[in-house]
């Protein structure tokens, strides 16, 4: 546990740090995506117990679930307004969200509970 710890703490905060990677608006390097984009896509509701859904589609072509692990949990690639994603399966718990457009880009990451 503390070897993830310690991997999300770099990865997150130190390294693009480091390189200088960071945005003014937030100070997380995921949200370079969503200032180039200039749309905040947000996951909601949070926390969730069943579904979770996004407040723009607009150029997502995939939604993938991990755990605090880095294991992908969901994949789903039906994306629509108004779609709802089930997580309900999942055990409770925290999960990063990765949102991705065209080629695989990643658009931002948000994290969420699940209870």
């Amino acid at each position: 546990m503390k070897h993830i710890l310690l991997y999300l703490t770099l990865v997150l905060f130190i390294i693009p740090k480091a390189i200088g990677q960071t945005s003014a608006k937030t100070g997380n390097w995921y949200a370079l995506a969503e200032a180039d984009r200039g749309t905040i896509i947000e996951v909601f509701p949070n926390p969730t117990t069943t579904h979770i859904s996004l407040t723009d589609v607009q150029g997502v072509q995939k939604v993938v679930v991990f755990n605090l692990a880095g294991r992908q949990m969901k994949a789903f690639e039906d994306i629509a307004p108004d779609k709802k994603f089930y997580v309900g399966d999942l055990p409770r718990g925290i999960y990063l969200v990765r949102i991705m457009g065209d080629k695989n880009k990643v658009l931002t990451t948000k994290k969420i509970s699940k209870q």
